[in-house]
């Protein structure tokens, strides 16, 4: 009896997880079928798994996805900035080229990514879509389009290597290292793949386990109030400003000369302002192998590099200029920086400068709009008002038809 009792147990907990099991199938391959910009909720999409994301954008023919350009880089090749959070379609400089000329292009660019993870990212991708009975198998790209900014880039490359490189191993064994490292998709990230339904929903527990921690932090009940109100807008896609740094506002002093009305801006991002010209070229070296090996692991000869200055390079700033310290090693929270709008633009060609070579010796397309959004910026700000990080839709649109015309 005590046999039989314990056998019909195991039984039913043997279905139980198999239904389990099945329902999260269900869900995820609803949720991959959903995912799509047409349908899926943009204020969801941030919590989608990194492979979905890729398929998110509305930038390429569902049904003809062949041959396809790999968009690689960060929170630009993404495309974020006020148009992504303000709703509209085309968000991003792809779907201006999308919707121009047809052609496909898969973003594998994502926000905070350094020159190496951005061709890692790429890499883990096309393995983890051909070992997915759910997901299209993507074939290799056959041309890529590398964005380069100016603001962040080469402040992380560099202190990823300081970090991370051992010693005397030079910059090319270095990048090597780790892009075949990290190009492999680890056990966890191949099983969120066949159950994405997974990642999504962890995406929210994370936003609500943030929820509690703010309302613990409150001083007050009407401040708990308003840190809800402020988290559930910030989940369901708002923009909304949660950083201590960001409210306070003694930090908001920079405007614009030719701009009158455009002022108290945060502090904002320039020309790798906290790199020397020797820590510059290391940090240009992680960018050029980086390039180097997505062209290589693709067999494309069709490589372009659109080079996106920072907002201080596009604009004539009243000084000094506050800038945002972009860099991957922490620092007092109450440090400011400031430069000048000379300092930032000599720093600003010689970058420049040092891609266009690097570019024209190895055959590679290189696209600097950086003149055109300089021109255009003086009768119209490219930038903001809600994300002063980013281009706006127009500062987006210059930029898209800049590489069209060229």
């Amino acid at each position: 009896m005590l046999k039989s009792k314990l056998k019909n147990s195991l039984l039913n907990f043997f279905l139980l997880i198999v239904s389990i099991f099945l329902t999260f199938l269900l869900i995820s391959f609803l949720l991959i079928k959903i995912s799509s910009q047409n349908i899926f909720p943009r204020s969801l999409a941030a919590h989608l798994p990194n492979t979905l994301l890729t398929f998110y954008p509305d930038t390429y023919n569902k049904k003809n996805l062949n041959n396809f350009t790999a968009v690689l880089g960060n929170s630009v090749a993404q495309g974020n900035g006020d148009a992504y959070l303000s709703g509209e379609n085309n968000y991003s400089i792809s779907h201006n080229l999308h919707d121009s000329i047809k052609k496909n292009y898969l973003i594998f660019g994502r926000a905070g990514l350094h020159s190496i993870k951005s061709v890692t990212n790429l890499i883990k991708i096309h393995k983890l879509t051909n070992n997915s009975f759910m997901i299209k198998n993507l074939n290799k790209p056959d041309s890529i389009i590398f964005y380069f900014y100016e603001g962040i880039d080469l402040v992380w490359n560099y202190d990823l290597f300081t970090k991370e490189s051992r010693k005397n191993e030079s910059v090319k064994n270095y990048t090597e290292r780790l892009i075949k490292k990290n190009s492999s998709p680890t056990f966890l990230e191949k099983f969120y793949n066949f159950l994405p339904i997974l990642p999504f929903a962890g995406s929210f527990l994370e936003d609500f386990k943030n929820l509690f921690n703010d309302i613990y932090a409150s001083k007050n009940l009407k401040e708990s109030f308003s840190v809800v109100f402020d988290r559930i807008k910030k989940i369901l896609g708002f923009y909304i400003v949660l950083s201590d740094r960001e409210k306070n506002n003694l930090t908001w002093t920079n405007s614009l000369k030719d701009h009158k009305n455009v002022k108290n801006i945060r502090p904002i991002q320039g020309a790798s302002e906290t790199l020397n010209k020797d820590q510059i070229l290391i940090a240009l070296q992680v960018f050029y192998e980086s390039v180097r090996h997505a062209k290589s692991w693709s067999n494309t000869k069709n490589v372009t590099i659109i080079y996106i200055s920072a907002p201080i390079s596009i604009y004539n700033w009243n000084e000094p200029v506050i800038y945002e310290r972009q860099s991957l090693v922490p620092k007092s929270k109450n440090e400011v920086k400031s430069i000048t709008n000379y300092e930032n633009k000599t720093k600003n060609i010689f970058i420049r400068q040092e891609i266009r070579k690097f570019s024209e010796k190895n055959n590679i397309t290189f696209l600097d709009p950086t003149d055109i959004l300089i021109e255009k910026g003086k009768n119209k700000v490219l930038h903001g008002p809600l994300d002063w990080g980013h281009l706006n839709y127009h500062g987006y649109k210059i930029v898209s038809d800049f590489i069209l015309e060229n």
